[in-house]
């Protein structure tokens, strides 16, 4: 007979007691409990999905849930050479009382993508997407030589 899991007892014992502790915590004053977005997602994808990052081969695309603004409330602007910031601000004010919505997003558009045809479009149900484009390298048509290399031995 192993002692080995005799000894895995006595090791695990403290740390069970210790995890019983914080959970009965986590009973008493659950709105101290942080909550983590699942590992491997992204975090614009931990809400209703409306929001995402993709960049495929094609392109780099941000789609934003903007929905509480209009587009004249809207900028998107390209700074620095590769980002882009998307900033909204909305202001009302009535007899019950005033409303202040703000909204900025920052992207650093990856290299290789064409910073001069970014596009952006707004859906009917509020969705903004932003498209930055690959750049495209038209090359012109050319022979390339070929060397020839005298790899036996005894020749240079």
């Amino acid at each position: 007979m192993s002692l080995l899991p005799l000894l895995f007892r006595d090791v695990a014992r403290p740390l069970r007691m210790m995890e019983h502790q914080m959970r009965l915590g986590e009973e008493l004053f659950p709105f101290l409990v942080y909550q983590a977005i699942p590992r491997g997602r992204n975090p614009l994808e931990a809400g209703d999905g409306k929001e995402s990052v993709i960049q495929d081969r094609d392109k780099f695309q941000v789609k934003l849930d903007v929905e509480n603004f209009s587009p004249e409330e809207i900028t998107i602007k390209a700074i620095d050479g590769n980002a882009i910031v998307v900033e909204a601000k909305h202001e009302k004010s009535d007899e019950n009382g005033h409303i202040c919505r703000q909204f900025y997003r920052k992207f650093v558009i990856p290299k290789g993508h064409d910073m001069k045809k970014v596009e952006s479009v707004l859906s009917a149900d509020g969705i903004l997407t932003i498209t930055a484009p690959n750049k495209v390298e038209q090359l012109e048509e050319r022979a390339i030589p070929i060397t020839h290399v005298d790899t036996r031995e005894g020749k240079n």
